[in-house]
């Protein structure tokens, strides 16, 4: 179950960084996990997740699940059953035309809807259209459209069989509406209308509450429209800094600022830092021009994808645990939110695995094979190349720097953006990246660290 506590909370805050504009809505949302529920559904109040489902499916789907009940829940699609003349709407047109908005504005917001799903790249009756609607106005359109097709099909046929034509129409919408089935439970719709009418027949002076404040105008597609509006003036507001920082990173220049030491004393983890966050931005921005059109899809270039980092560890000759220890230890704050991957590498690499936390720290070790031979030398250019191959991952070489006789990175790699943390040699020059040098009194306070820490 704490799996999927991890998962929920990683796919909020996934939410909360594209739809800022709905960020209260978000966080506030109670998420119970219950076998109760086939895939997901809301009440209104509170969304259901089936925890086998939601551990079960990649990481898209379950952004595309949580935000699909989330905004069911924002727009309070349940309680609007009753048009505002008093008439019941059909439950299961109102769901579809509800689905059929919601997915529209995620697809458009870049959210991929499953295959199967309503305005997913097989639906061949929903698709980018309907963002021109909001439900109400979707539901009139697809109302007046099965009334023409009853219509016309009674006019064909001859009036001797309406009956048959009747019982053959119903058999052909049932069949319609299954195969429009959004994976989550409508169910709670209908009871979270009939609570809030049986409610409000309690109470006519009772003060409204969010579930009762179904008479006022809801427009989903502005609303919408409304979150990619900011998130435009966002990026605008990004875009001349951006501008400034991929200029400089060509330049090799880094941004100190007023910090008051010289360069040669500014400490490790304040320049590790400062590459890191402007190295984070231009990759995002580099991303997001090159493959979206920017007229159109300028609201998906201020997403923030997960920050990666990689880091690779020199184990080469008798490497000192307890200093990568401390070294890690130092680096995980650093890089707030983004996820951990560490490697070894002398003349082989050892692989990479996952640093979630300090235990993962603490339990940390050099592989077996890559201990206790001091013979062993070290491939600067084979640890470049066996970063994964994203250009967005910050990558980062802890190294002493001292070829022993070492294999520098070839020509082919001084495009690579790396980092390289050099605590040992002062004239370590690869011919990519950038370095930067730990002192000895920094190198000195690494290994002062206490493990505890």
């Amino acid at each position: 179950m704490s799996d999927n506590t991890d998962l929920i909370y990683d796919t909020k805050r996934k939410m909360l960084a594209k739809y800022a504009r709905f960020g209260d809505e978000i966080a506030k949302t109670s998420i119970i996990l219950t076998n109760k529920v086939k895939t997901g559904s809301t009440d209104g109040k509170k969304i259901y997740i089936n925890p086998e489902h939601f551990a079960s499916i990649d990481e898209n789907h379950r952004l595309y699940l949580l935000a699909h009940e989330t905004f069911h829940k924002k727009f309070m699609h349940m309680y609007r059953l009753k048009d505002k003349d008093g008439n019941m709407r059909d439950l299961e047109l109102w769901n579809i035309v509800c689905d059929a908005v919601t997915n529209a504005n995620l697809k458009r917001d870049g959210i991929k809807i499953p295959d199967g799903r309503i305005c997913s790249d097989t639906d061949e009756e929903y698709g980018e259209w309907v963002l021109e609607y909001n439900c109400e106005e979707l539901y009139e359109l697809k109302k007046r459209q099965i009334e023409e097709q009853k219509n016309n099909q009674n006019q064909e046929q001859g009036n001797e069989q309406d009956s048959d034509n009747e019982n053959s129409e119903q058999s052909e919408n049932q069949n319609s509406d299954e195969s429009k089935n959004q994976g989550d439970d409508h169910s709670l719709w209908e009871e979270a209308f009939k609570e809030q009418q049986n409610s409000q027949k309690k109470g006519q002076k009772q003060e409204k509450t969010e579930e009762n404040q179904t008479d006022i105008d809801f427009d989903e597609r502005g609303e919408f429209e409304d979150n990619r509006k900011e998130k435009r003036e966002k990026f605008k507001s990004r875009r001349e800094k951006t501008e400034k920082d991929i200029r400089n990173a060509d330049e090799g220049k880094i941004e100190l600022k007023n910090i008051g030491k010289s360069k040669e004393e500014i400490d490790w983890k304040l320049l590790i830092r400062k590459e890191i966050e402007k190295s984070e931005t231009i990759w995002s921005q580099r991303r997001s021009i090159a493959e979206n059109n920017y007229a159109y899809r300028l609201e998906e270039n201020d997403i923030e994808d997960d920050a990666e980092t990689e880091v690779m560890i020199d184990v080469s000759g008798s490497v000192d645990l307890k200093l990568v220890k401390s070294f890690l230890r130092q680096l995980k704050p650093l890089l707030e939110q983004s996820k951990l991957r560490v490697g070894c590498f002398n003349e082989q690499f050892w692989g990479l695995v996952d640093i979630k936390n300090v235990r993962d720290i603490d339990n940390f070790t050099i592989p077996r094979g890559a201990r206790g031979n001091s013979t062993w030398t070290e491939d600067w250019d084979l640890a470049v190349r066996s970063f994964t191959k994203k250009r967005e991952i910050n990558k980062i070489v802890f190294t002493d720097g001292y070829p022993c006789p070492g294999t520098m990175p070839k020509e082919d790699l001084k495009r690579e953006n790396i980092i390289w943390l050099v605590y040992g040699n002062k004239d370590f020059n690869p011919c990519c990246g950038k370095v930067i040098n730990i002192t000895e009194k920094q190198l000195e306070q690494l290994h002062q660290i206490d493990k505890s820490r």
